[in-house]
């Protein structure tokens, strides 16, 4: 048998096999993978042979681990190294607001900012990074527990001519944002537009990488959701049902474009009770007590958001989701701090005024000396703690707090020497 019979036979065998391969069931990790392609998908078979189709020099691998050129040809890892991650999913893309921003704000001019002392006092390094946290915030301790890197926000990424960096995940979320675009207007990235941006990502990819791979990427990734609350922050007192259902009306809208462009797994984080943080416990008319109708408004929306997702899995069969039950968790926090092992959780650590929270945290402001016993750090924000807790719970957690599944179950890593959060 010649050289070229031989290769015409193998291509034919593993083409075949890639037709009979039964499919793996959703949720289950496979055992191995088979790859087939070209130089999207080559970790370096070209090293092998006698071509000049070979990237085993400089510039090549620059940002792979070690710095080497490896036979892939990219800058560093490529779309099979990422979907090869054990049972890890592929990566993570982020859609909110402050509670999930990673600094976008820090790109645009908008007062809602945090580049600034005493943000940051906690996160590596001490600095302010443009996240509305003493530390590290949700994404962020989410992310290693998927051990997947924290995203970094979009607006430091849209320029670059290597749309492979996006393979990483990417944080599109934004301080101050709503599900309206008319909540703070000209402030922030809205919702609508994070997922327009999100569009450009998947078509980028997809001008890389072709259909087939990005699709099977972003299915394999979590897509993360934590939007809402501001919307009740600007809530005019208007017939709580109706606001409520044009909130959902519209997310179910823009849900719907990121299931239309491969997004099978949900992560979505309800609203908490906005009514008593900080801030709006000190501009209440009572002040130091709880906004009654933003909270109403605010448990509302989550129920109403349950019933939506309910549906769109009816409607995109092969879609996943987990639900946080924030509001209920938190409203945990807020009664009964003792249980937690926080001591504050009317206050802010971080302010100026009554509660600390009638002026933002600023360079001026007072902070308090052990950020680990305050509920929230800021008048609007939680801090480092709370957040750690938020996803442990969220992560390992039992219905009512998460369901149908917690984020463990929904990203299929497994549940050795997993601690589950019933509380």
């Amino acid at each position: 048998m010649d050289s070229l019979t031989l290769y015409v036979l193998l291509v034919h065998v593993s083409f075949s096999f890639m037709l009979s391969c039964p499919v793996a069931v959703q949720g289950s990790s496979p055992d191995a993978m088979f790859v087939f392609g070209d130089s999207q998908a080559d970790v370096g078979n070209n090293n092998y042979i006698k071509t000049i189709a070979m990237c085993n020099v400089p510039h090549y691998g620059i940002d792979y681990p070690g710095g080497k050129p490896t036979g892939r040809f990219s800058n560093g890892k490529n779309i099979v190294d990422f979907l090869v991650r054990g049972s890890s999913p592929a990566a993570m893309f982020v859609f909110g607001d402050s509670l999930s921003d990673v600094g976008n704000n820090n790109y645009f001019i908008t007062i809602a900012k945090c580049n600034f002392p005493h943000y940051g006092i906690d996160y590596p390094g001490g600095k302010p990074t443009g996240r509305f946290s003493n530390g590290k915030n949700f994404v962020d301790l989410l992310a290693e527990k998927l051990r997947v890197p924290s995203p970094k926000p979009y607006l430091s990424l849209f320029k670059t001519d290597n749309p492979l960096e996006f393979l990483e995940g990417v944080n599109f979320a934004s301080g101050s944002a709503g599900i309206l675009t008319s909540t703070h207007q000209g402030l922030c990235i809205p919702l609508k537009t994070q997922i327009d941006f999100y569009s450009l990502v998947f078509k980028a990819l997809v001008e890389k990488l072709g259909i087939f791979q990005v699709q099977r990427f972003i299915s394999s990734s979590i897509l993360y959701i934590n939007i809402g609350s501001n919307d009740f922050q600007v809530y005019d007192g208007t017939c709580v049902l109706t606001y409520v259902r044009l909130l959902v009306c519209e997310l179910e809208g823009e849900l719907k474009r990121i299931l239309e462009l491969g997004a099978r797994k949900l992560v979505f984080i309800g609203t908490e009770p906005v009514g008593c943080w900080p801030a709006v416990r000190a501009s209440n008319k009572s002040p130091g007590d709880c906004n009654k109708e933003i909270n109403e408004a605010s448990s509302l929306y989550n129920e109403e958001v349950v019933l939506l997702l309910k549906k769109l899995q009816s409607e995109y069969s092969d879609m996943r989701y987990s639900f946080f039950h924030s509001y209920r968790v938190f409203d945990k926090f807020i009664k009964h701090p003792e249980n937690y092992g926080f001591n504050e959780s009317k206050a802010a650590c971080c302010g100026m005024g009554n509660l600390n929270a009638e002026f933002a945290c600023n360079p001026l402001a007072k902070y308090c000396s052990d950020r680990t016993k305050y509920v929230f750090w800021d008048g609007w924000h939680q801090t480092e703690a709370t957040a750690n807790l938020l996803v442990s719970m969220a992560f390992d957690g039992l219905p009512p707090n998460v369901f149908p599944v917690n984020v463990r179950e929904l990203s299929g890593l497994n549940a050795e020497n997993a601690h589950v959060i019933d509380q």
